[in-house]
């Protein structure tokens, strides 16, 4: 079921609203190259990411969402447009837990011919971490049907989005990203993964997604699937293991990229829903 953004909108669980993606939903709603999801499962209000401002907050503001009493904060990784508002999520009064892989708080950079950039956390995020970060390994249950995974098997030959990220400003430590994380849903319907940015590669994600849930399909993918600068044989390796794993509902959205986005569309027709902020469904 699948509300449009309007001034208000109702989360029924288990499901999600996108609070900030890259697409905006109209109706006054902001975007920005980022991500961030509310998430309801297990009697529970967990927040995914927080895009790289604190735009996700306005924006929550005007779907009539309170952000000030959610259970907790999980972080896919430490990259600046998932990690970007959590200062404005504290001065809001959020006090919950933060779940996150301890690789979170490294300093990181995107270095390539034409820009070298700094995209982990600020310290003054970091500041922010200490008693309340609940360092994650492998996978941990956040509320009844709602799991964090991380330390994500990287499979021989499969594709990861890892390329010119790098632990020193010099380029000689490879970054690869191992806090990258996904949330890993029961429904009715079956099991849904929530991804960050899927650093560890959309096949290597899945695959891990539908062993731990002990199934040989999956309901539905959320979220950014870092395709946007990958090759045809990326796409196509996405394409196969959506059509593998069945996904019957398949919402691509932040760094998937249109020409990704498209390709899906076209090889697996009907089932393509792109995110956008304000968008709300249940998978009930």
């Amino acid at each position: 079921m699948a509300h449009h953004a309007g001034k208000i909108v109702t989360l029924q669980e288990p499901g999600f609203v996108v609070l900030v993606d890259n697409r905006s939903g109209g109706q006054g709603l902001g975007s920005e190259w980022g991500l961030s999801l509310l998430v309801a499962a297990g009697g529970q209000k967990w927040l995914w990411d927080t895009g790289k401002s604190g735009l996700f907050l306005d924006n929550a503001k005007r779907l009539g969402l309170d952000l000030s009493h959610i259970d907790g904060l999980a972080l896919s990784h430490g990259h600046y447009d998932h990690v970007g508002g959590l200062v404005a999520l504290v001065d809001a009064g959020f006090s919950g837990p933060i779940a996150a892989h301890p690789a979170l708080t490294r300093q990181r950079f995107s270095i390539k011919a034409s820009e070298h950039k700094e995209i982990g956390m600020e310290a003054g995020l970091r500041a922010l971490l200490p008693g309340r970060l609940q360092p994650v390994s492998n996978n941990r249950s956040l509320a009844p049907g709602l799991r964090f995974v991380t330390d994500i098997p990287r499979r021989p030959g499969r594709f990861t989005a890892t390329a010119n990220f790098y632990l020193d400003q010099e380029a000689s430590k490879p970054d690869s990203v191992p806090d990258d994380a996904f949330l890993l849903m029961d429904t009715p319907r079956g099991a849904v993964v929530v991804l960050g940015c899927c650093h560890s590669g959309l096949a290597n994600s899945l695959l891990q997604a539908a062993e731990l849930a002990k199934a040989k399909k999956l309901h539905a993918v959320v979220g950014g699937m870092h395709l946007y600068s990958a090759g045809q044989d990326a796409q196509e390796e996405a394409a196969e293991v959506l059509e593998t794993l069945e996904c019957e509902i398949i919402f691509p959205g932040h760094c998937t990229g249109d020409a990704s986005i498209s390709f899906l569309e076209q090889r697996i027709p009907g089932r393509v829903r792109p995110l956008h902020t304000g968008l709300c469904f249940a998978f009930s």
